[in-house]
Order: C-alpha cells, then structure tokens, then sequence
C-alpha cells in the first residue's frame, strides 16, 4: 500500500513543474482518488480471506462428518462379524464327526506302527474280556456259522479310518478295496474259543500298493501278499506251529538254548519272522558269533535307521519260498539254503548259514548271496 501510494506521489511531483498552483477543487479530487484506491484494496484483501476461512471450516465439517458417520457404521458391522463367529463356534459340538470326514490317509509308517502294535498284544489264548478293554467297543460281531477255524465267536476292528462312515464297515469278507484305497488303515479279525480265548487273528492292511494279510492260528503263523494278485507267483511265508512254538519261547530271553537241535532251513525262517515283526534284538541273537564272522555289534545294528531295514513286502519278496529250500553244506562250518524266490528269477537265491561252536547253527551276516 506505502509503496503503491509513493509511486503515486513521484509520478505526481514528476508531472508537476515548479511553478504549478492547485486550486482546491484539484486537492480534493486528488484526496478522494487516495481514500478510494485505499478502501479498494482493503475490500480486496477482505474476500480472499473469508472464502478461505470458510473453505477451512467446511472442509473440517467435512471430515468431523465422516468420521463419525465411519465410527457409526463400524460400530453397526462389527458386532454383526462376530456374532457370526460365535455362531461358528456354537455349532461346532454338534458337528464333531466333521474332522473326522476330512482326515488324510494314513502312511506306511502309521500303518505298520499300528500292526505292530496289534501282533505284540493280541496274543493266542487271550480272554475276550481283555481283547475289548485293550481295543474297545467299536466292533462287529460277524456270523461264524460257517467258519472251519474252531472258533465259536468272530468279531472285525478297523482302525486308522479315514472317514467315520467306515468305522463299522465290516463283514465276514475282507474289505480289500477299502484297505488298497487307504479308507481303512488295519482291518483285525479275531476268533474266539468256546472258553472265550483268542483261536486266531487275521490282520490284513496296505503297504505301498499291495494288501498284506498277516494270519496266526493253530496251523502257525502266514504273512501274504493278497492284492494285487500275481498269474505265477505266490508271495507267502509261513512258520509251522511247531516253528512258532520255539520263536515264541526264543523271543523270551533270546537264548540259543531253545534253537539246539533245531534246522538251518527253521532257524533262517525264525530270523525272516523275526524282520517281519520288527523284532530286531531276536534278528540280531540269530547271527553266528563264531569268530571272525562277526562284521557289527549289537549296539551298531541298533543304530540302523528303520528306513535301511526294509519293508514287508521287500522282506516277503526276497525270502518267498525259502521254507521250500534246500540246504547244501559247504565246509566244516558253514552251508546256504538254495531257493527259488521268484519263477521269473535268472538264477536261485542262496542264504547263508554258520555253526557256531556249541553246534547250533546261525546265520550270517549279510546272508543273501
């Protein structure tokens, strides 16, 4: 404004010479012209500022406005979520079969932790009474009208089911389809005596793409393969009952006393048996201890990873038929049982065998030949 006003008055002396004389009527123009350009520019100031206030008031009403209409219709929403969820959780007692829809297959592991389990506790004689407090209620007492086991009473288990809907699905036939599928884990049949004792037990299962059904009775124990059927060979194993009587009394006390007199042909199925049921100390009690014929000791073979030890259809495969085979002596002390494993096999197998010193015979170590 000063600076605008002293322009004014330089332009104005510079017009002016010096001998100019203003009359009154001059003064008052210019006076007017000075008050006017002064009240103009505070009008100019004036407006910009009250636009701007009222742009910043606004603008604060504005947001004032949205938060509470934000806070507002959070507050309507979210107590609606969570009565959702709580609803959820209502209703999950009353679908508890749910989770066990959904359950995966189980692995080969899980399978055979479980079969193991079953063949350690559910042993020849057993009453009934302790068969159902070990295993439970869930299971289906089947007709035994027909059966030719001797048994009076046969009841099924399935375990590791992978849907509820298969707990109870059990006949007097086995459900193969099932088991191959992984639907259900272990199938368990048993037969009971008139005095209500264990007869015999079928435990039948998958591993790998094959059905496995291990039996045991009065005519011995059988581990075979039942699915996938083979045109030419039959994959099984089996101990006489005799057999199984002096596993049954080795496994004691892992004596060697209980294997005097006893064949190589038996003593090489005792240690097949033995790998079968992951009975590892017994496997290692049946090696020779004939010196310089021992190649680890038992605290190194107890080292050996489950996974380097082999499966049951590996061990069933390469054992097959070893009971049907012959013996040949070999030297003083040692010998191998010739046998056919498979019909398609380009040449028989050989297990080797060693006498120890006190005459009884044991295997070797690393017998496959």
């Amino acid at each position: 404004m000063d600076k605008m006003l002293k322009e004014m008055k330089d332009d104005f002396e510079n017009y002016l010479n010096e001998d100019k004389v203003f009359t009154e009527q001059e003064k008052r123009r210019i006076i007017n012209q000075v008050r006017y350009s002064r009240a103009e520019n505070k009008r100019q100031m004036f407006f910009p500022k009250v636009i701007s206030s009222v742009t910043l008031i606004s603008l604060c009403a504005l947001i004032f406005f949205l938060v509470l209409n934000f806070t507002d219709a959070g507050e309507k929403s979210q107590p609606a979520d969570l009565h959702k969820e709580k609803t959820l959780v209502k209703k999950d007692p009353v679908e508890k079969e749910d989770p066990v829809k959904t359950l995966p297959k189980y692995s080969d592991k899980e399978i055979a932790d479980k079969v193991n389990f079953l063949q350690s506790r559910i042993v020849m004689g057993m009453a009934e009474k302790e068969v159902v407090a070990l295993l439970g209620n869930d299971y289906v007492e089947i007709n035994n009208s027909d059966s030719e086991s001797g048994s009076v009473k046969q009841i099924g288990y399935n375990f590791l089911v992978n849907d509820s809907a298969y707990q109870l699905n059990i006949s007097h036939e086995i459900a193969v389809e099932s088991i191959h599928n992984r639907k259900i884990g272990v199938q368990l049949y048993i037969g009971f005596s008139d005095q209500s004792e264990v007869l015999w037990t079928s435990i039948n299962f998958a591993e790998g793409d094959s059905v496995i059904m291990m039996s045991e009775g009065m005519n011995g124990r059988t581990t075979e393969k039942i699915y996938p059927e083979t045109n030419d060979d039959v994959i099984r194993f089996t101990l006489t009952p005799e057999e199984e009587v002096i596993y049954q009394k080795f496994l004691q006390d892992l004596d060697e006393k209980h294997l005097k007199d006893v064949n190589p042909i038996s003593i090489a199925k005792l240690y097949v048996q033995a790998q079968l049921d992951r009975r590892y100390d017994a496997k290692y009690a049946l090696y020779t201890d004939r010196e310089g014929f021992v190649q680890w000791t038992k605290e190194e073979d107890e080292k050996i990873p489950e996974r380097d030890r082999g499966t049951i259809l590996q061990t069933l495969t390469t054992f097959n038929n070893i009971g049907a085979g012959s013996f040949i002596p070999d030297g003083e002390y040692d010998g191998y049982i010739e046998y056919e494993a498979s019909k398609d096999a380009d040449a028989k197998s050989g297990f080797k065998m060693i006498k120890d010193e006190d005459g009884i015979w044991n295997v070797a170590f690393m017998p496959i030949q």
